[in-house]
């Protein structure tokens, strides 16, 4: 199964909403302090654990805040090193 992480453009407040997909089935963290809730509610939701993941992809809005991406960098980083 392939996670994918979108990083949408920054909004008036300068946060950058996170869009992640996994499948067909997406869910929004508003900002990246919900990154990892938003994660573990879609996973439920699909019952599917983070060993099972095949790939995880990140894409990024050209307006997309620089703090959201490095933060979600990170996290893509975390997950990539449980999959090995």
């Amino acid at each position: 199964m392939k996670l994918i992480f979108r990083i949408k453009s920054a909004e008036e407040d300068g946060r950058s909403p996170i869009e992640i997909g996994l499948g067909k089935d997406k869910i929004i963290a508003q900002n990246t302090d919900k990154i990892l809730p938003t994660l573990d509610k879609l996973l439920k939701r699909n019952k599917i654990k983070i060993e099972s993941l095949k790939d995880i992809k990140l894409e990024i809005d050209k307006k997309a805040g620089l703090t959201s991406q490095r933060i979600t960098k990170a996290i893509i980083k975390a997950l990539r090193f449980n999959l090995r």
